[in-house]
């Protein structure tokens, strides 16, 4: 398990934000906007999906050719929610880091736009990560096992040396393998 695991490069990752108070609509020109300047650093821009109108969806996507990044309600919670794309070069700590580097990347451009001032913060003490590849990461005690050290190695390698928590999210098996990451905590530690 732990070689399949160590190959895994479809990752996704959410950071949370509290509602914020404004339609999905308002960030479609933003997102627009990045396209044109190609305003984010390493990833290309091409593409701007709007699912708002449909029960459960994405809500509005940004499309690169890296990720795409959605304005995500799955759970019951709002967030931006980033789904690794294609494959990169490196271990999955690696992919788990870029792709975490890239969400953290869009939520402070999101956080510094003007048109969303005062009505957006991204809690970047939470942090969850799915992986999006059952063959090579099975929603399973094993499965998990082998993901949460690389989870941790990604957390570690981008937010330096803090404390952290990683617990398994429990969900379907039939869903992808999750964990929840808090940062701040003791691994024995209550949220």
């Amino acid at each position: 398990m732990g070689r399949a695991i160590k190959g895994l490069q479809r990752i996704c990752l959410k950071l949370y934000a509290p509602e914020p108070g404004i339609g999905d609509q308002a960030f479609v020109p933003i997102f627009h906007e990045w396209i044109r300047d190609q305003a984010l650093e390493d990833l290309v821009l091409f593409d701007v999906a709007d699912y708002a109108h449909v029960p459960e969806s994405p809500g509005i996507v940004l499309v690169t050719h890296e990720a795409s990044f959605s304005l995500d309600r799955s759970d019951g919670l709002f967030g931006i929610m980033a789904q690794r794309r294609v494959n990169g070069s490196g271990e999955a700590s690696d992919m788990i880091a870029t792709t975490l580097r890239h969400v953290l990347q869009v939520a402070d451009k999101l956080e510094g736009d003007h048109r969303l001032a005062g009505k957006l913060a991204f809690d970047r003490s939470r942090v969850m990560i799915e992986a999006n590849d059952r063959l090579r990461a099975p929603n399973t005690d094993e499965g998990y096992r082998a993901l949460e050290p690389l989870v941790s190695t990604a957390i570690r390698n981008v937010f330096g040396d803090s404390t952290l928590r990683v617990t398994r999210v429990t969900n379907d098996p039939r869903d992808r393998l999750a964990a929840d990451v808090r940062l701040g905590v003791a691994a024995t530690g209550a949220p």
